[in-house]
């Protein structure tokens, strides 16, 4: 790639910097090394239960980069706060925001109770709604930015004992248009990306089950899990100026699921 093309393509390291929240997931794991080589700034963080982890996981980096890490539970509006004031005294310009955090609670509709409804709608849809409000006000400052939030193919297609976790990703995908129609005139895209099953360390005993796999595997017309690095390779390109015309989307990553 020649010179021009390298800089209009933003090739260099992004002097900008990036928000990452829930960065201790499995998804995480692969996104944020990538991340340090794209954006100058890097902002990690995690609830005060997973903060020893995320650190221990990216300390490494330190070294090398700006990389901050943050104690950040999105249900509480200090926290929050305390975010919009750490990026005005460190004078940080936020180009975007990938919301990582989620949660499931596998239970039958006639058994969901208010508590369970109201945590996984809390997590899932309030937190991405605030996080992304407190994060567009510096996007709006500084002309622009990307935000991008992980919803799930559960958003899409429905499943059984999910009913809070389908509401909670089907409101976060069309919320995520919505932000893009109403902030695109600052520059900011909003966009979502929608998994199937994940494969990871943490849940690989319970999806190579064979009773996991004659329940999920065979929806899945590829007949193979997503790897984390499915999923951090499509929130590369939502992020990259490979994607500048892309906005208010949401890209199911899913071997085929949806499709029926």
């Amino acid at each position: 790639m020649d010179l021009e093309k390298c800089l209009s393509r933003n090739c260099s390291k992004n002097n900008k910097g990036i928000i990452v929240v829930g960065a201790e997931s499995s998804i995480g794991s692969v996104l944020v090394p990538e991340l340090v080589e794209k954006y100058e700034t890097v902002i990690l963080t995690e609830t005060p239960a997973n903060y020893d982890e995320l650190v221990t996981k990216y300390s490494r980096f330190q070294k090398f980069h700006n990389i901050y890490f943050l104690e950040l539970d999105v249900l509480n509006k200090e926290h929050i706060k305390g975010l919009e004031v750490f990026i005005e005294e460190k004078q940080l310009i936020i180009d975007a925001l990938i919301y990582l955090a989620g949660i499931n609670i596998l239970v039958p509709a006639l058994e969901v109770t208010e508590e369970i409804w109201d945590q996984i709608m809390d997590i899932n849809l309030k937190g991405f709604f605030f996080l992304s409000q407190a994060v567009a006000q510096n996007m709006i400052l500084n002309g622009g930015g990307n935000i991008l939030g992980v919803a799930s193919q559960h958003g899409v297609v429905a499943n059984i004992d999910r009913a809070a976790y389908c509401a909670s990703k089907a409101g976060m995908i069309h919320l995520a248009k919505e932000l893009a129609l109403e902030w695109a005139k600052y520059g900011i895209r909003v966009n979502t990306v929608s998994p199937t099953m994940i494969l990871s360390e943490k849940n690989k005993v319970i999806l190579e089950s064979p009773r996991a796999k004659k329940e999920y595997l065979t929806k899945i017309p590829l007949k193979k899990y997503a790897l984390p690095e499915d999923v951090s390779d499509a929130i590369l390109f939502l992020s990259s100026q490979q994607a500048a015309m892309i906005t208010g989307q949401n890209l199911v990553i899913d071997g085929g699921w949806t499709i029926y």
